[in-house]
C-alpha cells in the first residue's frame, strides 16, 4: 500500500509542468539554481521553490560545493522502483 502511495506522491509532483521540466534537466546533469533558471522563464525564487518541494519528498537532494549548490536526482529515491526517472518526459 505503501508504495501506491509513493507513487501518486511522484505523479502528484510531476502534474506540475514547471518541476516536470527542473527533473528533465536535473536527468541530464546535476546543475544550480541560475543553471536551470536560465532555461525557464522564471525567477530564481520560484524555481528555488519548486526544488524544495522536490527536495523534501525525497525526489531531489542538494550538494554544496564551495559557494554553489547543486541539484541532483536522488538515487535511492523510494518510489524509484515505479520507474519514474526512466519515464521521457515531454516538455
Amino acid at each position: 500500500m505503501k508504495k501506491t502511495k509513493k507513487c501518486t506522491n511522484c505523479l502528484t509532483l510531476l502534474g506540475d509542468n514547471t518541476r516536470t521540466k527542473i527533473i528533465k534537466q536535473l536527468k541530464k546533469k546535476p546543475s544550480r539554481v541560475s543553471d536551470i533558471e536560465a532555461n525557464f522563464s522564471l525567477t530564481q525564487p520560484t524555481i528555488s521553490y519548486h526544488l524544495n518541494i522536490l527536495k523534501k519528498l525525497g525526489m531531489v537532494q542538494s550538494k554544496k560545493q564551495g559557494r554553489e549548490v547543486y541539484y541532483h536526482l536522488n538515487e535511492k529515491y523510494p518510489c524509484k522502483k515505479c520507474d519514474i526517472f526512466n519515464l521521457p518526459f515531454k516538455t
